[in-house]
């Protein structure tokens, strides 16, 4: 099979399994394997209500575990202050915001939808919406800010999402009761692998179509070498 002929099966395999990837994944800035880690910051008398859930936290870790259409399941990893650790599998379907066992996670992680516009909310019938899209780390971040007063307490929400992932890189709730703070929780994006482009794993059609392309190529040449190694006769 020549070398040519090679290269076009495996751009075409590729390219399907691109194509793929992007019709499992509308509305989604995440893949499988992509993690994202948090310092976290939780104090206030409200953070006792929440009990084991968050309280002492300092440290989550989000990682990818599968994207199917706009379905996104990830494992929630907190780490402690007593130096125990507490993992959760969560699932967020983005175009919804529908979730599952999001209520024993460490912390509210909110993803949302990729390429979220300005005054969109975030999900449908949702009150939270992006006021405005900043800069923050070089890297476009949708600014949403929402504030609830209710006689004598004021609860503020300030979130930051990266516009491409849909990610929180910026998260700050503060809750008060006639100017005292009960709930002052606060995580902050450190780490992550998703600014990286993440090769997608090949389905097995793809493999077959890659193996069947390398198999031909080694009997091609095989069958040439043999061509060569047959002995000449040399006519009189």
């Amino acid at each position: 099979m020549p070398v040519g002929l090679l290269v076009l099966l495996m751009m075409f395999a590729f390219s399907a399994q691109l194509a793929l990837v992007g019709a499992q994944n509308s509305g989604v800035g995440v893949q499988v394997g992509n993690y994202f880690e948090y310092d976290v910051s939780l104090s206030g008398s409200q953070a006792q209500i929440l009990g084991g859930r968050a309280y002492g936290v300092t440290n989550v870790t989000a990682t990818v575990t599968d994207v199917t259409g706009s379905n996104v399941t990830y494992s929630l990893e907190g780490q402690y202050q007593n130096g125990t650790d507490k993992g959760t599998t969560v699932s967020v379907d983005v175009s919804t915001g529908e979730t599952e066992n999001k209520a024993n996670a460490a912390i509210d992680w909110n993803l949302v939808v990729a390429n979220l516009s300005v005054d969109e909310s975030t999900y449908p019938n949702s009150g939270s919406w992006a006021n405005e899209t900043v800069t923050m780390g070089g890297r476009p971040t949708d600014h949403s800010i929402q504030s609830n007063v209710t006689g004598a307490e004021n609860d503020t929400l300030d979130v930051y999402w990266d516009v491409a992932t849909g990610v929180p890189v910026n998260v700050s709730e503060v809750d008060t009761v006639s100017g005292e703070i009960t709930l002052n929780e606060t995580y902050v994006l450190v780490a992550t692998n998703a600014w990286t482009t993440v090769v997608p794993e090949f389905s097995p059609l793809v493999m077959v179509i890659i193996m069947a392309a390398l198999v031909g190529v080694a009997g091609a040449t095989a069958l040439r070498r043999k061509e060569k190694s047959l002995p000449q006769t040399r006519l009189l």
